[in-house]
């Protein structure tokens, strides 16, 4: 089957784009998946030039993050409630290829409405912020967020989470394409670039001087941050 094979340490664009790979055996708890979307993650990047804490041997398929179906001659194991032909998301390495194995525990069903490239990004990016800013900051409507580095896969899932939680955002990233992503694909009210000095007073404007709730951080601008972020005051 083709697939990113890695045999090399190398960032992926120096790598062959596709390679030929054995076909994956599922073992006793896993299902076969044909894939019809993949998606990156910085730690893609890391893994492929060797600089990732989970590095499989050589040569082995890149790729975590994918969405697809459960193929025809997949073995489903005991208390699996999956079947051929179930649409489904997850996570396993060797995710950039047209077939993977994966254990059933780490599937999920892909919600109605939602196509393959969609539910492909769900698994990683999205528990994440929702954790970071329901679990954790319990992100309430009409309060000021900010968000970094919100072109990201985690930033930009982050800013579209604040939004549906009814809350003010206020975006940052490095670039103008950046920042027309976040308003164009997050809906952020208002776009900042951060490596602009200043950007912190530019914040505490836009919120008439009183800062921001929740600050989103990914990328360690924690220092920065902390002149821009309100009071906890009634």
């Amino acid at each position: 089957m083709k697939a990113i094979v890695i045999d090399h340490y190398a960032h992926p664009s120096e790598q062959p784009v596709t390679s030929q790979a054995p076909e994956p055996q599922p073992a006793a708890d896993e299902v076969l998946v044909e894939v019809h979307a993949a998606a990156l993650n910085f730690f893609d990047i890391l893994q492929a030039k060797g600089k990732y804490q989970n590095q499989p041997p050589f040569p082995f398929v890149l790729g975590a993050e994918f969405a697809g179906t459960i193929t025809s001659s997949s073995p489903i194991p005991k208390g699996c409630p999956f079947k051929s032909g179930d649409r489904v998301f997850g996570s396993a390495q060797g995710a950039y290829a047209e077939r993977v194995t994966a254990k059933w525990q780490s599937l999920h069903p892909i919600p109605n409405g939602f196509s393959f490239d969609q539910a492909a990004g769900l698994f990683v990016t999205w528990p994440t912020s929702y954790e970071a800013l329901v679990g954790r900051a319990q992100l309430q409507p009409g309060e000021w967020c900010l968000v970094h580095a919100a072109a990201g896969g985690v930033g930009l899932a982050a800013v579209q989470i604040a939004k549906a939680l009814g809350a003010k955002v206020i975006a940052t990233a490095g670039t103008q394409d950046k920042l027309n992503v976040c308003k164009t694909f997050g809906g952020a009210d208002e776009v900042l670039d951060y490596t602009k000095p200043g950007w912190q007073k530019e914040v505490l404007k836009l919120t008439g001087g009183k800062g921001v709730d929740v600050i989103y951080d990914p990328v360690g601008l924690i220092k920065d941050s902390l002149k821009c972020i309100a009071w906890k005051v009634p």
